[in-house]
């Protein structure tokens, strides 16, 4: 890549990397792991640490050295920036890129917890409304049933058509009925 070119680049691309604001964690680590391909600043999450440099290390190992420790550098800069304030304070510092990453996910496994419920208990309560339409109504119960999935919470296929047909009311008996036949 051009050198004059690339930190033009590299601050387009920063832009379109999503903030991590506490209900994005996949999304934004999907959109971080692209930025940081394309920025080629992935090295430090690829590789570990290489060992410290001694005396008898050669040129090539010292200028390895020095690539992957900018890597980590500018890397732990990039995600600390695109994390949103209030959830950065509460991520302990770490030195490698990995460790960080390591701590953000943490963090979030506790959300994702909730999360899984919050979606649960929309699938579960959410009833036809007589208001919108009804193809918007099962789209917004499969969505819900979508977001469980990737939660790695699959509820079976079948389970989401009983709900979508529970979830309707009584005008619609005939489609249960049918259904059911």
């Amino acid at each position: 890549m051009d050198t004059s070119v690339f930190p033009a680049v590299v601050s387009i691309q920063l832009s379109a990397v999503k903030t991590l604001n506490g209900s994005n964690f996949d999304d934004w680590k999907v959109s971080l792991s692209m930025y940081l391909a394309i920025a080629q600043l992935h090295l430090a999450l690829r590789v570990d640490a290489p060992a410290e440099l001694t005396d008898e290390s050669t040129i090539a190992k010292k200028t390895y050295y020095e690539k992957w420790q900018n890597s980590n550098r500018v890397f732990l800069m990039v995600i600390k920036y695109i994390i949103d304030k209030s959830i950065r304070q509460g991520i302990p510092n770490k030195e490698t890129t990995k460790e960080f990453l390591q701590a953000v996910a943490e963090k979030f496994k506790k959300f994702d917890k909730t999360q899984k419920s919050h979606y649960l208990s929309l699938l579960e309560h959410t009833q036809y409304d007589g208001v919108s339409g009804v193809r918007e109504h099962i789209m917004t119960l499969i969505s819900y049933f979508n977001k469980l999935k990737s939660f790695e919470l699959d509820l079976g296929e079948s389970f989401l058509v009983w709900r979508i047909l529970e979830s309707l009311p009584a005008q619609f008996k005939i489609l249960k009925t049918s259904y059911n036949s």
